[in-house]
């Protein structure tokens, strides 16, 4: 009888210490995300701001860093009630804007970087084409990406995979449409670029000639954060 317990006795313990591992790692729950959707947007005037949905208890300070001008959005968890949306406005700079999210908690980021030109003192070639864009982030990681153009603009959208960039061709010709959306997965990098390709005809002694200027603008890359930083 006394083996018999003490048999028993060691089944007993080591079913307990299993059933605590289990259950510990059963009660680990994942940390959310505190940044739960972005959304990047050029208005018709050529105005950028951001507007971003965040979870419960989290504070947005938004401030720029002198070394790398990025605009940095850093999110904390806190133990009372705040708002879910924030807006911020931005500006070009030098025809550049760098906007990063940094979860505090999580320790994720999420970096924008946009080259393009103030429309109001542009030359017209950009105005002309593109009207205005935002760029949100999907749920299943993915990203969507709505524009308008102007009048008289064809629209062409292709992939280019030597430069690993979503290209958008704008260029003046008939069209029944102005307003496009697509939805654009990111490559196993982690980088989504976007740019938008402007191509103007050129005309010399008033007649039209075969060459063409291409402006390469505004160009976006979104570092998700997913791959080697």
């Amino acid at each position: 009888m006394k083996k018999l317990s003490i048999g028993f006795l060691v089944i007993i313990l080591t079913f307990s210490f299993a059933s605590c591992s289990t259950n510990e790692s059963d009660f680990e729950i994942p940390q959310e995300p505190l940044l739960k959707q972005a959304k990047l947007k050029r208005d018709a005037s050529g105005a950028y701001s951001v507007d971003y949905v965040v979870a419960n208890n989290t504070t947005s300070d938004v401030h720029k860093n002198i070394n790398s001008l990025t605009n940095e959005v850093h999110l904390s968890k806190v133990n009372h009630d705040t708002k879910d949306q924030y807006r911020n406005d931005f500006v070009l700079e030098n025809n550049k804007l760098r906007i990063g999210f940094f979860d505090n908690l999580t320790g994720k980021k999420m970096k924008f970087s946009i080259e393009d030109e103030n429309i109001t003192f542009a030359k017209g070639v950009v105005t002309r084409f593109l009207k205005e864009y935002d760029l949100s982030t999907n749920e299943d990681g993915t990203f969507q990406l709505n524009f308008k153009v102007n009048g008289n603009v064809k629209t062409e959208f292709m992939f280019n995979e030597d430069l690993a960039t979503y290209e958008v061709h704008l260029s003046r010709g008939t069209s029944s449409e102005n307003t496009f959306s697509r939805t654009l997965d990111v490559p196993d990098t982690g980088i989504l670029k976007i740019d938008f390709v402007n191509h103007n005809k050129l005309f010399g002694k008033g007649l039209l000639l075969e060459e063409e200027s291409i402006i390469t603008k505004p160009k976006i890359i979104i570092d998700t954060g997913s791959g080697d930083m």
